[in-house]
């Protein structure tokens, strides 16, 4: 054994069980660094100042081969100790921050299991549609646009039924421009959020679920759901009841699933007697059919109405048409469809996958051809604009992407129909919150429930110096709520500008009427027409 071997202090007490091998590596790397004296004096000729390099190569070594040895811990369990435990699995029987939640497995619809849990208390809508309109019965003889929302999923910042805390949440506010809303997810029962159909409400806007099979998983719930005319008419039920105590309009329906032609006449039954029985349950429901398998079972998307899914479109309320249709498609579902075209929605994917005219900012492509052939147009995820970070921020994109809609489809309902009367214009998310003039939190909140009436404003997508801009403020002071009505530009002296808010279809009468506002930094100035002073 070589001197500086016998320098080394003993590491035995340092080694654990799982390092044996590498610590014995290491010290086999030093015994072949470390030359023996004998080898050094006969062998090699070299002066003190090599043996004294040697050495201190050595020294660094062995404090090295310490370092390694005590930094490692000492057994693997150690590490484990340290790993977070998985949360629980959801449980919606036990008491929770209010959510809302699909229902995942047709035991679960059988069961109508929602309806005992601690979440569907708060997960009933507290807005009813809005009386005073046609969309408090049937829908206007007129050609109708239909939204199909479509995001992430479902069940983002919306879930959270008492509020979130991001202030940029996604949110509709063209409620004008809507007849019809669905709530969309990839879940076999997808139930709206009631801060969707409580603002959706307020406008006159209905709201319809989803009902949807598909893959492997939607065959075999399918083959359940359907084995006889009992069990398809019990499921049925089972919707209409969901519908009916959450206190939405209807469903989409979507079987897009191969099927035996001998399950046909149940599946015929299921449509039908869900289309009956909310009619029966709650007036100017919809249930909404969608253009997939064909009266064969056959799962051969047709993009118009024709004799392959028209049995199923003369037993409900209309035909979501598949959204890779062909320009004269929408003329021969019209001819097919006879006095009924208005329920044909012709579907357009915003996103752009093969749809006509390419969506996105294009959109308005498929809607002009869909007017010229006078039949309904069903868009299908709007939030295509909030997902992809449109430039240069959502509220202008968002904007600019439905003013396109406006100036093609035009504007389908007006509001207020009814007194009394009242908006604080807040679209439902924020950086602050106030009540009568005073700032009551400064905390970022989401909230579409919170929505109040929005105005019917005009885009003004390129604003010269001149422009008066009208938009909905929500990061700057406001009265109530969390946003507030704004005009932005310069007025020359003497000016009065005017700006469309609402546009009101209200019989008053002989009854006087009254305006509350407040105005924030400005002179307001209110000209109300003669006509209504002479009310």
């Amino acid at each position: 054994m070589s001197a500086l071997q016998r320098l080394l202090p003993s590491t035995e007490q340092h080694r654990t069980t799982s390092q044996t091998k590498k610590n014995t590596l290491l010290l086999t790397l030093l015994q072949t660094l470390t030359p023996p004296r004998s080898f050094v004096r006969r062998v090699v000729p070299v002066t003190q100042a090599l043996i004294n390099l040697l050495r201190e190569i050595h020294r660094r070594l062995q404090n090295l081969f310490l370092f390694l040895t005590m930094s490692k811990p000492t057994s693997e369990p150690e590490l484990q100790s340290f790993a977070p435990e998985p949360p629980p699995p959801f449980d919606p029987t036990q008491p929770s921050v209010p959510i809302s939640y699909p229902i995942k497995t047709l035991e679960d619809l059988e069961s109508l299991s929602y309806l005992k849990s601690f979440h569907y208390p708060f997960n009933i809508a507290s807005v009813a549609l809005q009386s005073g309109s046609s969309s408090s019965s049937s829908l206007p003889n007129r050609r109708r646009l239909l939204v199909c929302h479509d995001m992430q999923g479902g069940y983002v910042d919306d879930k959270w039924v008492q509020g979130g805390t991001n202030p940029e949440a996604y949110a509709i506010w063209h409620w004008h421009l809507i007849d019809v809303f669905v709530y969309f997810s990839h879940s076999l029962v997808t139930l709206p959020p009631p801060c969707w159909t409580n603002t959706a409400h307020r406008h006159g806007v209905k709201v319809l679920g989803t009902f949807i099979t598909e893959w492997d998983e939607g065959r075999v719930i399918s083959n359940k759901l359907l084995s006889t005319k009992e069990s398809a008419r019990m499921y049925a039920e089972c919707l209409r009841d969901l519908a009916v105590a959450l206190g939405f309009d209807g469903w989409l329906i979507n079987m897009e699933v191969k099927l035996d032609s001998g399950q046909i006449p149940n599946l015929k039954e299921f449509v039908n007697h869900l289309n009956q029985s909310m009619h029966s349950s709650v007036p100017g429901s919809l249930v909404i059919w969608y253009d997939s398998v064909t009266i064969h079972g056959d799962l051969q998307w047709q993009d118009q109405l024709n004799e392959m899914n028209k049995p199923f479109f003369d037993i409900c309320d209309g035909i979501f048409v598949n959204y890779t249709w062909k320009e004269d498609y929408p003329r021969h579902s019209a001819a097919v469809a006879g006095d009924r075209k208005f329920d044909v929605y012709m579907g357009i994917d915003v996103f752009g996958r093969n749809t006509y005219g390419g969506g996105q900012w294009n959109t308005n492509v498929a809607l002009n051809v869909l007017k010229k052939d006078d039949v309904s147009a069903a868009i299908f995820a709007p939030g295509w604009v909030y997902e992809t970070n449109q430039p240069p921020d959502f509220q202008t994109a968002q904007n600019r992407w439905w003013a396109l809609v406006e100036k093609s489809w035009g504007i389908l309902r007006n509001y207020p129909k009814v007194l009394p009367f009242y908006t604080n214009f807040d679209q439902g998310h924020g950086y602050h919150f106030s009540i009568d003039g005073a700032e009551k939190s400064g905390d970022p909140w989401n909230n579409i429930s919170c929505q109040g009436f929005q105005p019917l404003l005009d885009f003004a997508d390129k604003p010269t110096p001149d422009t008066i801009q009208t938009l909905v403020d929500f990061k700057e002071a406001s009265y109530s709520g969390g946003g507030n009505i704004t005009f932005k530009g310069t007025l020359e002296d003497n000016a009065f500008p005017t700006r469309r808010l609402f546009h009101g279809e209200l019989p008053l009468g002989n009854l006087p009427i009254h305006f509350t506002y407040s105005v924030s930094y400005l002179l307001c100035v209110l000209k109300l027409p003669r006509s209504l002073y002479e009310a």
